[in-house]
């Protein structure tokens, strides 16, 4: 009886120094991404602290131009892998952009506060289903505020109160309308396989 004990509690003890080496290794990998995405990103300056098109500076953009070069400095930001599951919506103020148009360290903290954000793991998001984040820059940094939430959040409504609160966003990641896509194209390529046998079938008889 006693060895039956001292198995059980050296199993015990065996599974928890394992776990806590697991968790361990993980917070090690999460560190390495985000030393990595920072490390690129100074390297390259092609996400933070460049507000330069070739010879053109920010400040000679029209605001359609800089919002469209905004628009796809976000874009190049890399995400953490856990946050695959995660619908997001950032939205800046008209305010916002004209801060950012004309204080090019403004533009870079809002880049660099994405950038640390997203380099950081979401352990939730795969547990839960899916979650969703909305983020809001305004004029300073004051104005800066997130919320975030499951997918199941509210009776299973996070998804109905993600469109409702990213309506004016600026930009947008939405994981649903990738199933949707996915699920469109299946029905498809199942109606033309359906369609392509009954014209096989017509020219047999």
């Amino acid at each position: 009886m006693s060895n039956t004990i001292n198995v059980n509690y050296m199993t015990r003890a065996y599974n928890q120094y394992q776990q806590k080496n697991a968790a361990k290794d993980q917070e090690k990998e999460d560190t390495r991404f985000a030393d990595s995405v920072r490390e690129k990103s100074e390297a390259s300056g092609s996400i933070v602290g460049n507000s330069k098109i070739g010879s053109v500076s920010a400040k000679d953009m029209t605001m359609v131009e800089y919002k469209q070069y905004i628009y796809n400095k976000i874009s190049q930001i890399p995400m953490h892998p856990t946050r695959a599951g995660e619908s997001i919506s950032v939205t800046i103020s008209e305010a916002g952009f004209e801060a950012m148009k004309n204080d090019p360290e403004y533009e870079a903290w809002v880049l660099n506060d994405l950038q640390v954000g997203w380099s950081q793991p979401d352990k939730w998001s795969g547990i839960c289903g899916g979650a969703f984040s909305t983020i809001y820059y305004g004029a300073s940094k004051e104005e800066c505020h997130a919320e975030m939430w499951s997918a199941g959040y509210n009776n299973g409504n996070g998804g109905k109160i993600f469109n409702d609160k990213s309506k004016n966003s600026f930009w947008e990641r939405r994981i649903e309308n990738k199933k949707e896509n996915r699920k469109s194209g299946k029905e498809t390529t199942g109606k033309k396989a359906d369609s392509e046998k009954k014209t096989s079938g017509k020219n047999s008889l």
